[in-house]
């Protein structure tokens, strides 16, 4: 074991992180100190934003000096833009940490050169969700999983780049592209490696996921085959029907 983390500190590789954003000048400062305070130095940020225009270029150029590539211009979603990241990138891993979301600790990126696989395309770790009302520590779970949901969280994994190159996301999913791009990889035996350690801080409650409960499971179930399976649709319809009732509730049902 000793040798073996050794020789992983021996070789030093090149980590990509990737920083996804769009008009997030409250959050996007955070998470890019969060990056570049990691004590692992051989790393390469870079940042895609999507043409902000409200103060988040202004953060983006306060730390040029330590982003190795950023552009801000228009793009077709968040997939896309991390599709961009991707093409840009040259390290050995990539990690897509969009803004928003911070790494967990300063040693993040060293644990993990610490703890490298000899052979792994995805190394993934545990999640701490941030809520308005707090946090809340979640474990991965088992890749099998994965037939019913992704058993981590995406800011909680590095990716092999020659996987990543070979399959990138799926633009035709509007928030489960990522989810996609681990099924494919999975049904084409790629290797996952669980690193019992907390990578992410995971804001819960704002991303696309956490705003789009329907078009997720929905879009789960095309990438899964489920999508004419007739227990799956009578559970979506009748979810549609809770999620109709609690938004008319919420609507005209407030106390005076």
């Amino acid at each position: 074991m000793y040798s073996s983390i050794f020789m992983n500190i021996l070789h030093q590789p090149l980590i990509s992180v990737v920083t996804v954003s769009y008009n997030a000048v409250s959050t996007i400062e955070e998470t890019i100190c969060s990056v570049i305070n990691q004590t692992y130095s051989n790393i390469e940020y870079i940042i895609i934003d999507g043409g902000s225009t409200d103060g988040t270029v202004d953060i983006i150029k306060k730390y040029a000096d330590k982003i190795a590539y950023w552009v801000s211009e228009p793009d077709k979603g968040i997939y896309d833009a991390m599709n961009k990241g991707i093409d840009v990138a040259t390290g050995e891993w990539i990690n897509f940490m969009n803004s928003g979301d911070t790494f967990h600790s300063d040693r993040v990126i060293q644990q993990l050169i610490e703890n490298l696989p000899s052979k792994a395309d995805v190394v993934y770790g545990d999640t701490l969700l941030v809520y308005s009302w707090g946090k809340h520590l979640q474990e991965a779970l088992p890749m099998n999983v994965i037939k019913h949901r992704l058993p981590f969280c995406h800011q909680s994994c590095f990716i092999k780049m020659a996987s990543m190159r070979e399959m990138k996301y799926n633009l035709k999913y509007k928030v489960c592209a990522d989810y996609d791009f681990f099924y494919r990889l999975w049904q084409a035996d790629g290797l996952f490696s669980y690193l019992p350690v907390c990578i992410s801080n995971y804001e819960a409650e704002q991303g696309i996921s956490a705003t789009n409960g329907l078009h997720l499971l929905k879009e789960s179930a095309i990438i899964t085959g489920k999508i004419n399976n007739i227990p799956w649709k009578l559970r979506y319809s009748l979810l549609q029907i809770r999620v109709k009732i609690t938004t008319f509730l919420k609507k005209y049902c407030q106390p005076i």
